[in-house]
């Protein structure tokens, strides 16, 4: 077996992760789930493999590594909390707009539907159960 099969985290079946998201609360948890689907490239990126992370999280050293997928998860659930509490306009209640407040995808604020973020991450289907 080589150094790289032994560095392969295992990842969740669709409806795993699904469940996951929305057992932790998140604010839109199909929004999460479409994020993660859509970043990982339905669970089989690289990234997600190798680091555990399903959603193309960076710092500026590079991908951040966690130790499992749920650590992940659990990451980006914080990351969301801390985010939402400082967002000014909550009242509005689009999760598309805090998303592009927040800054997400560029690390930088940007409007995610300027781009097509928002029609790709919406044809990503919710699990087949």
């Amino acid at each position: 077996m080589s150094n790289r099969a032994l560095a392969q985290h295992a990842l969740p079946k669709p409806e795993v992760f699904y469940d996951s998201v929305r057992a932790l609360g998140f604010r839109n948890p199909t929004v999460i789930y479409q994020l993660g689907m859509w970043e990982s490239a339905n669970l089989r990126s690289r990234i997600a493999k190798e680091r555990a992370n399903l959603f193309g999280l960076r710092a500026r050293s590079g991908y951040l590594r966690f130790d499992s997928w749920m650590h992940c998860l659990r990451y980006m659930k914080k990351l969301e909390e801390r985010r939402y509490a400082a967002y000014p306009h909550k009242k509005k209640g689009d999760y598309y707009d805090f998303i592009a407040w927040w800054g997400y995808n560029t690390g930088r604020s940007y409007d995610p539907r300027e781009f097509g973020f928002v029609e790709i991450i919406k044809k990503v289907p919710p699990p087949i159960y």
